[in-house]
């Protein structure tokens, strides 16, 4: 018995699909003695069963599917007289081939999403380079002149580096009983500035920029003024420059956007008294003081636990108008000095009601304003504080962060997983995500919040790490370093050969080192020029190929050590029916110490590889065998005729 949630001879059509659509779902092999079959459709507002009609050993059931955006389970209920059994996904996927249970099973996956659904494409073909400001580069010492006079007349500590090349700070200053992120190197706006020529060259088209608004921290993720650049940074006027100059050699600036908490010295708190209006601490007379929860005592919510980030109601109408929709709103505010659209901090914390009004307000300023989230886990599946998240089903997010497949390409090429439970994960995503959604979705493999790629792979240490005071002291040898290199070549690679904008964290085009916060936010330093040049034939590989922007991707393992990507247009237009000239590029992965043979003809259709899909690629491919060895931690990329 089968049933095979990516193939279309099984559903059709496979993949997300819009509200309204119908959706045939086909079970294949039944036994003689079959009696009837269900299909058990549920969601979280219905749950419902359909008899499928039978025909020999087949049995099928066209599917209406809601009209509300929403996610769809379904599974199998097979009769033999009056003994039941099941069909349903595999454990821990949701999609692909499934397997007959005895008890009721895990489900396969429909996303259903908005009909009208669109993500700005230069998010497609896009690079994007992400920066910590601090610790970029130093453009303008007066900044840190004027940063350091402001923050220690506000009564906050400031400790200033000296020398570019020291390590962070990661424990108490003297005399103080906790650590605090109050170390500062200089990086500023006028140093990006300096170094524009540098990112265009790299091939990158957006930069997403760590927070860079007033702050008591070098991280600026406890806002103290949501309107103004830091005085270490620079100016407003310094921000506007940066996104004209930028703009002029057609790059993105997108910003960190903190709305779940705010800091307690700031502007809207006031905890300290350190601005002269009252705060929301100071009681109700403050203009701010609706947006907190306090309780008779006077106590407040807080983030996580944090009495230094108070807890913002996101729903409140005043503070909705004040970030959002009022004329001169915090959105409005950057926007009008020259910035490209948002990434949401903690997104999954934020309401969706929240996200949805503020997509509403940002695409009816202009639709190629891009809204993005950081979520830690599948988007269409996640939850959070009991509620099932709609953000990515098409009124909210354009797209999100995706640490699932930094996580599941390290694991591959670290030898924890084979190529075909990378596969697996590759063809799930794109089955699970809508569309437009899917190919603006945010690659990256390191950021502000997790070890740089190259350390992660030098470490071997991917998800569970040492302490803080273990970090410190961990040694990464030569050879450890060279395993690295070698390995985050190949993640880079996989990065810039799949659907979605690769993410670059600045410094790792030089392969720098680190592990948590605050290791992974050192200062700027080229640490290998090889690096370098490699990651240049990637960015350019992805510049220069329309087919690796918006081409159809099919994922399959050619063994069990080498996964195959194959990027394809044919019939002269791309996935989203726009005009791409025909083109097949295959990538094939070796992350082993041997050299692996890839043997396979791509006529004979590979499991996991859509119906639809392989006969559009057939239809004008002719160079079809594939024998190819690829070295040890090393991979090909050629050109199929």
């Amino acid at each position: 018995m089968i049933h095979n949630a990516s193939i279309e001879k099984y559903r059709a059509p496979i993949g997300a699909v819009q509200k309204g659509e119908e959706v045939t779902l086909r079970l294949f092999g039944l036994p003689e003695s079959t009696t009837s079959v269900d299909v058990v459709v549920y969601s979280e507002d219905f749950h419902r069963e359909h008899k499928m009609k039978q025909k020999g050993e087949t049995c099928e059931r066209v599917l209406h599917m809601p009209d509300k955006c929403c996610v769809v389970w379904y599974y199998f209920r097979i009769w033999e007289g009056d003994h039941c059994y099941f069909y349903g996904a595999r454990p821990g996927v949701s999609q692909g081939e499934g397997r007959v249970v005895g008890d009721e099973p895990s489900a396969f996956q429909i996303t259903v999403y908005e009909t009208d659904f669109d993500t700005p494409r230069w998010m497609s073909k896009g690079i994007m380079y992400q920066i910590f400001p601090d610790r970029f580069c130093k453009g303008n010492p007066r900044n840190v002149e004027r940063g350091e006079r402001y923050h220690k007349k506000m009564g906050r500590d400031v400790y200033i580096h000296n020398d570019w090349e020291e390590r962070p700070l990661f424990g108490p200053l003297p005399g103080k009983q906790f650590y605090d992120p109050c170390d500062y190197f200089g990086g500023d706006l006028e140093g990006i500035i300096s170094k524009l020529d540098e990112l265009k060259k790299l091939g990158v088209t957006c930069i997403y920029l760590n927070p860079i608004g007033e702050a008591a921290s070098n991280h600026r993720y406890n806002t103290s003024d949501y309107k103004k650049v830091d005085p270490f940074l620079g100016t407003n006027e310094d921000f506007k420059r940066l996104c004209k100059i930028a703009k002029e050699k057609r790059i993105h600036v997108i910003l960190d956007g903190v709305y779940s908490h705010t800091g307690d010295d700031s502007v809207y708190f006031n905890k300290k008294g350190n601005y002269p209006r009252p705060g929301a601490f100071q009681g109700p007379e403050s203009p701010y003081y609706d947006w907190y929860h306090f309780d008779e005592d006077g106590n407040y919510e807080s983030w996580w636990g944090f009495q230094s980030l108070p807890e913002v109601n996101e729903m409140n109408e005043k503070f909705i108008n004040y970030i959002i929709n009022g004329k001169e709103s915090v959105l409005k505010h950057w926007l009008s000095l020259g910035a490209s659209g948002f990434r949401l901090d903690v997104a999954d914390e934020l309401p969706d009601e929240f996200i949805f009004i503020m997509r509403k307000t940002l695409k009816d300023l202009f639709k190629n304003y891009v809204l993005l989230g950081e979520v830690w886990e599948d988007v269409t599946t996640k939850e959070s504080y009991g509620v099932k998240r709609k953000y990515a089903l098409g009124n909210g997010l354009d797209s999100a962060m995706n640490y699932p497949f930094k996580v599941n390409v390290t694991n591959y090429l670290l030898g924890y997983k084979n190529a075909y439970a990378m596969q697996e994960f590759l063809l799930g995503q794109q089955c699970n995500y809508p569309k437009p959604f899917y190919y603006a979705v945010m690659n990256l493999l390191s950021s502000h919040d997790i070890p740089r790629i190259r350390t992660t792979f030098a470490s071997k240490m991917n998800e569970t790490l040492p302490s803080r005071e273990k970090q410190v002291d961990y040694v990464i040898t030569s050879e450890m370093d060279r395993r690295g290199a070698r390995l985050a070549r190949l993640a880079m690679a996989m990065q810039f050969f799949i659907p979605g904008i690769p993410c670059i964290y600045y410094g790792d085009e030089y392969g720098m080192h680190g592990f948590m916060d605050p290791f992974n936010r050192g200062t700027f330093y080229k640490n290998d020029k090889q690096t370098y040049n490699d990651l240049m034939e990637m960015t350019n590989l992805r510049t220069r190929e329309k087919v690796l922007q918006t081409g159809y991707a099919l994922y399959f393992a050619a063994n069990e050590k080498v996964l195959a990507i194959v990027r394809f247009v044919s019939d002269q237009k791309d996935v989203f029916g726009e005009k791409c000239g025909n083109k097949t590029l295959l990538m094939l992965v070796n992350p082993t110490n041997q050299k692996e043979k890839a043997i396979f003809d791509l006529r004979t259709k590979k499991e996991g590889v859509p119906e639809k899909m392989h006969h559009a690629l057939m239809q004008y491919l002719t160079d079809t065998a594939v024998q190819e060895e690829i070295d040890p931690f090393d991979y090909k990329v050629l050109e199929l005729k």
